[in-house]
């Protein structure tokens, strides 16, 4: 019987490495369990959500506890440490000599550990671990406007903006370009989920802890487009599932109608967008010798033009012309203008202001203040619709709840439309299946090898009789390692027959596809 060996370390010193005391945790793992993947097995409406871990640890001495001050990791226990799943050179489960394929099978960060005691004495504790994705998902992003920019492009941008490695990244290059795009005060998820459906991509993780963005046309070219290995209910298999393979309800993700709302913008001159409120009196002051004050310059407000819709271009205010400041709120004192230093930060929305009085010995108010960019005005938005009547007729009326924010215009909207429609119109089969790795090295390489986005071949019409002989995506696994040994993964999965046809310029084979793809 083949057994996979497994490590659990986490870095808890957080200095990059897994070669420091006490941070191989394994000797004190009872139970192991990981998941990555989408919420649902739809490519359409599935959304990775962040990959988990959750161990369970023998914690005997209190090591685990995070108010313990004897234990040797005391002041360390602390979230955002980076935890991993290595196998090949691992101790779990315990005393089985055979060790199996090595490498990286899960990489994110701790979120917490909880302490299980019990008056018998037999402590335990509760590790918790969440992936990339999961561990910024409290984080903020505004980005000043962009225009021109790929999908890919822009979801550099996010990752810019929340700090995220540039080494731990692996993005395709995004086949749709952004005529006009920004982000103001969004949840970062929330930003790249809107980049994703424009781009009808996908964002997920990798089992080595990287952010990745796959284009739409990613799973159409090598090695997806061959099936990588084939699981079968027939009873000589040399690959089989074990029981309950599950048929998932393929009427939530069909769709017959795709709507796509194309808004077009106009940038105007230059012209004053916003003018501080307070004057005389009510002046804000800045204290002397390097005090300061923060404001905002907000556009659009209520002055503005109805159509009024964000800032193509912020300008750095200049002295005397946007601001003035006065030793007296009055304006009849000394003129400290030239002591007034401001940075400027710039946003789609909003300008930052940080206002500094380097003056020595007096305070200055800020008698007049003043923001100026170019307007952006929007357009009437288009609303373009793909539908299918007969589809209709047969299964009702049902709308597709992604609906991309970003599209660049009538032409590509269409086409959005139109691909997603061939593909969701009619039903289309989704699976779940689970194996057992320890059957043999077969099933073992197949348990910890395959990945999401890997291609396979699923039979399930012997036993099963569901006529099921085609090849289907990984979307989603999930792994639960017990002592016994005990390695079973299970997956969710989206047919891959349906994307199999699209002819792609510089990526298909002539004639071997029959529909050009979006």
């Amino acid at each position: 019987m083949p057994i996979g060996k497994y490590s659990l370390l986490v870095d808890w010193n957080n200095d990059g490495d897994f070669g420091d005391a006490s941070e191989d945790v394994t000797t004190d793992v009872l139970e192991l369990q990981w998941e990555r993947g989408r919420d649902v097995a739809s490519q359409l409406t599935g959304r990775y959500i962040s990959g988990q871990l959750e161990a369970i640890l023998k914690d005997i001495t209190g090591k685990y506890a995070s108010f313990n001050s004897a234990s040797p990791i005391y002041g360390n226990i602390l979230p955002g440490r980076k935890v991993q799943i290595q196998a090949g050179s691992g101790s779990f489960p315990y005393d089985f000599p055979i060790q199996f394929n090595d490498g990286v099978k899960w990489t994110g960060f701790l979120d917490s550990i909880e302490p299980q005691p019990t008056v018998q004495g037999w402590q335990t504790a509760r590790l918790i671990a969440f992936g990339p994705l999961g561990a910024r998902s409290d984080r903020k992003v505004s980005v000043a406007m962009q225009t021109a920019i790929t999908t890919s492009a822009a979801i550099t941008v996010i990752l810019d903006e929340i700090g995220w490695p540039a080494g731990d990244r692996s993005l395709d290059t995004g086949k749709t370009t952004l005529t006009r795009w920004w982000v103001d005060r969004e949840q970062f998820l929330g930003a790249l989920r809107e980049v994703e459906a424009t781009e009808s991509g996908f964002i997920l993780e990798t089992k080595d802890g990287k952010i990745a963005f796959e284009n739409r046309h990613h799973r159409l070219a090598a090695p997806h487009i061959t099936s990588q290995a084939t699981f079968s209910d027939a009873p000589a298999a040399a690959l089989s599932y074990r029981d309950p393979i599950r048929q998932i309800d393929s009427l939530p993700f069909l769709f017959n109608i795709f709507e796509a709302q194309v808004r077009l913008f106009a940038v105007g001159t230059l012209a004053v967008l916003w003018t501080h409120p307070e004057t005389g009196a009510s002046s804000p002051l800045v204290t002397r010798n390097g005090g300061s004050i923060t404001l905002w310059a907000n556009y659009p407000n209520p002055d503005s033009a109805t159509d009024a819709f964000a800032v193509n271009a912020w300008t750095t205010p200049v002295a005397t012309t946007d601001y003035l400041a006065n030793s007296a709120s009055d304006g009849g004192g000394t003129n400290l203008t030239s002591s007034i230093a401001i940075v400027a930060t710039k946003f789609a929305k909003a300008m930052k202001l940080v206002i500094t009085n380097n003056h020595a010995t007096l305070d200055a108010y800020m008698t007049f203040l003043q923001a100026r960019g170019t307007p952006v005005t929007q357009a009437d938005p288009v609303r373009i619709v793909g539908e299918d009547a007969t589809s209709q007729t047969t299964y009702g009326e049902r709308t597709s709840p992604i609906s991309p924010e970003w599209l660049p215009d009538t032409s590509e909207a269409q086409e959005w439309a139109d691909f997603h429609l061939g593909i969701y119109k009619d039903p289309i089969p989704f699976m779940e299946i689970s194996i057992i790795g320890n059957k043999s090295a077969a099933y073992l390489s197949e348990a910890l090898n395959r990945d999401i986005g890997d291609r396979i071949t699923l039979v399930a019409n012997t036993r099963a009789k569901l006529g099921i002989n085609r090849d289907f995506f990984i979307e989603a696994e999930r792994h639960r390692v017990t002592p016994g040994p005990f390695h079973e993964v299970t997956w969710l999965l989206s047919d891959a027959e349906q994307f199999s046809d699209w002819w792609v310029l510089d990526t298909s084979a002539l004639d071997t596809q029959t529909r050009l793809c979006y």
